[in-house]
């Protein structure tokens, strides 16, 4: 079967699937089939479920080629595939993937280096989230300025090309990249001009789309702004209904987080008002002129009570 072939093959398989392939295949797979079946399985996959496919020795053999790649890419590998291979990484626990520095070294390197104009704006959005999720992308501050400097560039005209998930990565990537915490300072996050102007289009975008987005991604967003102290009330606002209407669809501690983040800030998490539900009015006349004015009615008398004898008994001690 050609390369081509195999590649859709991996491309179209679940994660166990894939990981079947792998083990009959693997061995031959050329670098790009290799990056693709680690995207698969780390796409299509549960954190449980990856713990358990990295026990099989041919998943680890495939992670750990892959790995070699990310660190030392041949000349010729491209941003966007090197980009899906720290992806695909990144998704997996702590010990295959090791050290996040090492495995992010080259890549943010190549980023940095690439002009603006030869990168997608999902390509360098999946590089950062990377970073941000090995707890690589201190070391690569400078990376993510230039990034978001294009991004806001002309009033935001790329951020238009980021998918909803590109979009809220970015956020999270921004936020772990601006964090003081260093010894004995209380952990802050110290946000550039282009970020807040970011989070401002980004919001925008948002607003403007909240019906399209993912309830998961929307929950990440807010706690997003949580985290780096930004205070958008109209935004949160246009989240409210959405957020009560699909909250099924967060994990509990995600809903624990949103709820914080509404109460960090003050603003009630609740539903549009719907206004006086129960009230009714009754109307009388013909509407073309005013109804006729009540006539005033008679003094009410009451029942008065009677005595039962008609003066006081006397008694003789």
């Amino acid at each position: 079967r050609t390369s081509s072939g195999i590649l859709q093959q991996v491309r179209d398989a679940s994660a166990v699937k894939c990981a079947n392939i792998v083990r009959e295949k693997g061995d031959n797979f050329p670098t790009a089939v290799q990056v693709e079946a680690l995207h698969t399985m780390a796409l299509k996959s549960s954190f449980k479920l990856r713990e358990e496919l990295c026990r099989q020795p041919h998943v680890r053999r495939l992670a750990q080629r892959v790995l070699e790649l990310a660190k030392k890419p041949p000349a010729g590998m491209s941003l966007p595939l090197l980009a899906k291979a720290t992806w695909s990484l990144a998704r997996f626990p702590d010990d295959v993937r090791g050290d996040g520095q090492a495995l992010m070294a080259a890549t943010g390197k190549l980023l940095g280096s690439t002009p603006p104009t030869d990168w997608e704006a999902d390509t360098a959005s999946q590089i950062l989230w990377s970073m941000a999720r090995t707890d690589a992308i201190t070391s690569h501050k400078h990376v993510v300025s230039q990034v978001v400097r294009e991004l806001v560039k002309d009033k935001g005209a790329r951020i238009a090309q980021l998918s909803h998930e590109s979009l809220v990565n970015m956020m999270f990537s921004i936020g772990r990249a601006r964090v003081h915490d260093r010894k004995g300072d209380h952990r802050t996050v110290h946000l550039e001009p282009n970020d807040e102007a970011f989070f401002d289009l980004a919001g925008k975008r948002v607003m403007d789309e909240v019906d399209q987005f993912d309830i998961k991604l929307l929950g990440d967003l807010v706690h997003t702004h949580a985290e780096v102290g930004l205070r958008r009330e109209p935004l949160f606002k246009k989240l409210c209904p959405r957020i009560v209407r699909d909250q099924q669809g967060l994990r509990e501690d995600v809903m624990a987080k949103v709820i914080k983040a509404y109460t960090r800030f003050m603003i009630p998490l609740k539903e549009e008002a719907q206004g006086f539900r129960t009230m009714a009015i009754v109307a009388t006349g013909d509407f073309q002129r005013p109804s006729e004015k009540p006539k005033r009615s008679a003094r009410a008398e009451f029942d008065k009570p009677q005595p039962l004898f008609p003066k006081t008994q006397l008694h003789q001690r």
